[in-house]
């Protein structure tokens, strides 16, 4: 049976995860977020890592005992998640133990272009709003309204609770009224780096919300230096990316799990 291993005692995954720049990776390896599994407490040969709706296989693939139990881990805990294999040898072993089970997903990942951001387009942004909207920080009462919709409970997904996003992330909306519109927040961390979040309510779409929240959300990273990493679901999240100043690295493949056995 896999072992999960409280914040306190994650040093025994740092060889295996030590090279990941993956935010949520390097944040569950520093103790920050998400949970961690490994086959035995000392010199853990690999990992399952999970964290919001990701979940990450690092390490060497395991045979035998190890492959099953690993295997009945995946399936409890990682039901709907995006299955983020290491490497080649962990991408072949999700098909060979998973065969039949498993559907691709295409995901956009984009980098800060090497001139860096241009901070007066971002506050244009932030200032290019409907009238009647207003981009606010992302306070305990912002937090806790996200929650309570379906279509903004993602933005906080990887979070504990308010006080663990304080402490390590932060955000910005979109207000009309009292009601939350859009919001760009940070759905991990790790030293020195964010993994952005971005969702827009259906009936405020294309009113540049998502935009200009990203924009605020990105102007306090480099106020911070903290590197905001932007990984996109679909091309409508990779072209805002583009305008905010990022530039296209690649499109790849993961794995999500078509269904859950007990």
């Amino acid at each position: 049976m896999m072992v999960e291993l409280g914040r306190a005692k994650r040093q025994s995954i740092r060889a295996v995860c030590e090279s990941s720049s993956e935010v949520l990776v390097r944040g569950a390896m520093e103790g920050t977020m998400g949970h961690v599994w490994v086959p035995g407490l000392e010199n853990a040969s690999f990992c399952l890592i999970v964290a919001g709706d990701f979940a990450y296989l690092l390490g060497l693939p395991p045979k035998g005992a190890g492959a099953l139990d690993l295997k009945a881990q995946i399936y409890r805990c990682s039901s709907g998640c995006c299955l983020y294999p290491q490497n080649d040898q962990w991408r072949q072993w999700l098909e060979d133990e998973f065969a039949g089970q498993l559907r691709t997903v295409v995901r956009y990942a984009l980098r800060q272009e090497s001139g860096g951001f241009d901070r007066e387009l971002l506050n244009s942004y932030v200032k290019s709003i409907p009238q009647g909207m207003r981009i606010r920080r992302i306070d305990e009462r912002l937090y806790r309204l996200a929650l309570k919709e379906e279509w903004s409970q993602d933005l906080c997904a990887s979070f504990e609770d308010y006080k663990h996003f304080q402490t390590h992330g932060f955000g910005y909306g979109a207000m009309k009224g009292h009601r939350l519109a859009a919001g760009c927040l940070a759905y991990g961390a790790s030293e020195g780096m964010m993994k952005v979040q971005v969702k827009t309510r259906k009936e405020y779409r294309r009113q540049g919300l998502a935009l200009a929240c990203s924009a605020a959300f990105v102007l306090e990273c480099l106020e911070k230096d903290i590197t905001p990493n932007w990984e996109a679901t679909n091309q409508q999240s990779a072209e805002l990316a583009l305008k905010l100043g990022y530039v296209h690295e690649k499109e790849y493949q993961v794995y999500q799990l078509l269904e859950i056995e007990n």
